[in-house]
């Protein structure tokens, strides 16, 4: 028979935890995150972001077929740099033997000179 009072009194507990002001404000809060209202409008946002994260990635696409151009324009330049350097270091070895040609060899100019000190 204690055992029934007992019970009684739980019940009687949680009837008094179930009208607790704070007890019913979770409830709605919960009530109010998870109704359907509450996940229509959570799918809205959804919808927003995945739209504003496709336009994202569509200038992310658009911004690397740039970029890609460009690095073949690169390419390209640095090529026709290259034979630019090609060709002139032939110039300058032309130059240079024209010169030592003209004026002779300087090296032997040089060992000419230290001979005599």
């Amino acid at each position: 028979m204690e055992n029934q009072g007992q019970g009684k009194n739980n019940d009687n507990k949680e009837e008094e935890n179930f009208t607790n002001p704070y007890q019913l404000k979770s409830i709605m809060e919960w009530y109010q995150q998870y109704s359907p209202l509450a996940w229509s409008e959570m799918y809205n946002e959804y919808n927003k972001y995945t739209t504003s994260m496709n336009e994202i990635y569509k200038e992310y696409i658009k911004s690397s077929r740039q970029l890609t151009e460009l690095y073949k324009e690169l390419a390209a330049n640095t090529e026709r740099m290259t034979e630019l350097y090609k060709e002139s270091v032939k110039i300058t070895e032309r130059m240079t033997k024209y010169w030592s040609n003209k004026f002779g060899n300087l090296s032997s100019v040089k060992k000419t000179e230290e001979r005599k000190r």
